[in-house]
């Protein structure tokens, strides 16, 4: 099986690195530290590190149609100013749940947001994943969820592929891409406890996925069709939360990680947790999609 090691980009330390996505018209990286409550702007040609923060907690961050950002929050959904921070609260599908705040989260093909929520105490079974329209109306398309994380599309945008991390499975659903529904679901892999817990996941351009490996210290490849781990980019963090394809070719993979749960009885993972990370596997990843709202 094929090994790439990554590299520190930036040192960051965040407490939770998380929600990595690569803007590929404006050529920036966005990222966020969900505990520290900051949205980070990173730009890799200069090393440029501009950080924005936000009321409470911040989960996930995509770039809009309008040129602004689209935020899941403690709080529900809200929208972000890249130049100045200003930040506007648009919508919370779970404002009834006080216990639940909002995780991973894409636009999907359509413009449409695809974000799911994970209970604070790490209840089981607690959580939902949710559709929202551009229209900021909301549809619930799965319930009892234990952790929802992980998304993408293939490249035929027919499958969108989801992860629910306190199962360890990456489940694909038959998407519709004008109506924005899933249905079908299926598991198409299962990762060992052994390996790492399946966090954050991005789609490359040959249909194979990506997940970031929390307590696994790197990013696996997997064959959807077979299930099988082709491939694997290292690092000396322990717990790796969300990659990206990203850079002017799409080429470079990114990808954050945590000091939060970090193994402090192995040096390199201490020092190295919680930094940005980059490799170069040789595959490309697909531009992501905005939200269109």
């Amino acid at each position: 099986m094929k090994e790439t090691a990554a590299e520190t980009i930036l040192e960051a330390q965040a407490v939770l690195g998380e929600g990595a996505c690569w803007d590929h018209a404006k050529q920036r990286l966005y990222w966020l530290d969900i505990l520290s409550c900051e949205v980070h702007i990173f730009d890799p040609v200069t090393g440029k590190d501009i950080i924005h923060k936000t009321p409470y907690h911040v989960t996930l961050v995509h770039p809009t149609e309008k040129g602004d950002l689209i935020l899941g929050t403690k709080m529900g959904i809200a929208r972000m100013d890249p130049e100045t921070g200003a930040f506007q609260e648009l919508v919370d599908p779970e404002a009834d749940i006080p216990t639940n705040r909002f995780n991973d989260g894409k636009p999907g093909p359509n413009g449409r947001l695809y974000a799911g929520t994970i209970a604070y105490d790490g209840s089981d079974k607690q959580a939902n994943f949710w559709r929202i329209e551009t229209d900021l109306s909301y549809s619930k398309l799965l319930d009892h969820v234990g952790n929802s994380n992980g998304l993408g599309w293939s490249p035929d945008e027919k499958t969108l592929y989801w992860i629910d991390t306190k199962t360890s499975r990456v489940s694909a659903f038959d998407y519709d891409r004008d109506s924005g529904s899933i249905s079908n679901q299926r598991c198409v892999v299962e990762v060992p406890r052994e390996i790492g817990r399946p966090d954050g996941m991005t789609v490359d351009a040959e249909g194979f996925l990506w997940t970031a490996l929390w307590a696994g210290s790197g990013v696996a490849r997997w064959n959807p069709a077979t299930g099988e781990m082709v491939e694997k980019v290292t690092c000396p963090a322990h717990n790796v939360t969300c990659p990206t394809f990203g850079g002017p070719n799409l080429d470079i993979l990114y990808f954050t990680t945590a000091k939060k749960g970090r193994v402090d009885a192995e040096p390199d993972s201490a020092n190295a947790s919680g930094n940005l990370f980059a490799a170069k596997p040789g595959v490309k990843g697909m531009p992501g999609y905005v939200f269109k709202g």
